[in-house]
């Protein structure tokens, strides 16, 4: 007895080592062949995918760009640093970019923190300028526009102050769309100006479309030739998110405006 005793409490430790070496190599090995995994999907749709992406979209915003004489980009934080010169000095199909829009808030409590730089550098360097909140279905919506109108300070010359809804959040038609409404007549009462929505193609189609006729539109729509027919209230349209201005590092998005020089002008703050 004595010596099966002595026996298994000298092995003992060994089976825990060969099981814990075990347990180890098995973690290592499934990791291993995830990583694979992962880096082949990735690297693939790099190779595949994005140069077409990329040629097409160039070819198309071209067309687009030729086709209207005013353009205009989008920017937020995500644009860090900005040779506004070298912007002022760019052409796209032989054209200047007019007008910026900034993003300033986003629901409740959140502010850009580039924004007041990118603001003030824009007007300076001679750019017609919008500031835009990203709307939250789900938060309060006079609290929304509380916050932007603590943020931004619109001037004449100043374009409409702009909602930008994307997202439903789950909530029912009715609820975005009545959030929507308690914003845009905050926003209204508060720059005595009707404000500008921007969103993209499919939420227009399922959201908005018959229900904020009333209101001058922004519309995203990336990769396509023509501009959908069944929006007749377009107001400016972001043809791309892929676009490389000079001055800027990384992608740029890309917008056409509904109108030549004077007609921007008109729809500004008097």
């Amino acid at each position: 007895m004595l010596i099966r005793k002595l026996v298994a409490s000298a092995t003992r430790p060994t089976k825990r080592i060969q099981r814990w070496y075990f347990g180890v190599g098995l973690v290592g090995l499934m990791l291993l062949m995830v990583w694979m995994g992962l880096r082949f999907v990735f690297s693939s749709r790099v190779i595949v995918d994005e140069r077409h992406h990329l040629k097409l979209s160039g070819e198309l915003v071209d067309l687009l760009a030729n086709e209207h004489d005013v353009l205009g980009i989008d920017i937020s934080q995500y644009q860090r640093h900005i040779d506004w010169q070298r912007v002022r000095d760019e052409r796209i199909a032989g054209k200047p970019i007019q007008f910026v829009f900034i993003k300033a808030t986003e629901g409740i409590t959140r502010q850009d923190p580039l924004f007041s730089q990118h603001w003030t550098k824009a007007h300076a360097s001679g750019f017609i300028c919008g500031a835009y909140h990203f709307f939250y279905a789900t938060r309060d919506p006079m609290q929304q526009a509380k916050n932007f109108e603590r943020q931004v300070n619109l001037q004449a010359g100043d374009l409409p102050p702009v909602l930008d809804i994307e997202l439903s959040n789950h909530q029912p038609d009715s609820i975005v769309r009545q959030t929507m409404r308690i914003w845009l007549t905050e926003i209204t009462r508060h720059y005595g100006v009707k404000p500008i929505i921007y969103t993209n193609l499919a939420f227009y189609r399922k959201y908005l479309k018959g229900y904020f006729d009333a209101y001058p539109l922004w519309i995203a729509q990336h990769h396509a030739d023509r501009i959908a027919v069944d929006i007749p209230n377009w107001l400016c349209w972001q043809i791309s998110d892929e676009v490389h201005i000079a001055g800027i590092s990384g992608f740029t998005d890309l917008n056409i405006f509904h109108g030549d020089s004077n007609d921007l002008r008109k729809i500004c703050l008097p």
